[in-house]
């Protein structure tokens, strides 16, 4: 079971690992604009 394998083996792994990537990529976008809504929410209640 080393890397030569056969290609679909090798497709679906170059797909499962870009999966996860783009998946890890897109939570990570999602937290940060959850984040920069919650800081612009805190600063308009600060200022009334």
């Amino acid at each position: 079971m080393g890397f030569p394998h056969c290609p679909i083996c090798v497709v679906l792994a170059f797909v499962s690992v870009f999966i996860g990537v783009t998946r890890s990529y897109m939570f990570y976008i999602l937290l940060r604009e959850f984040l920069r809504a919650e800081s612009n929410f805190k600063f308009k209640l600060s200022f009334y």
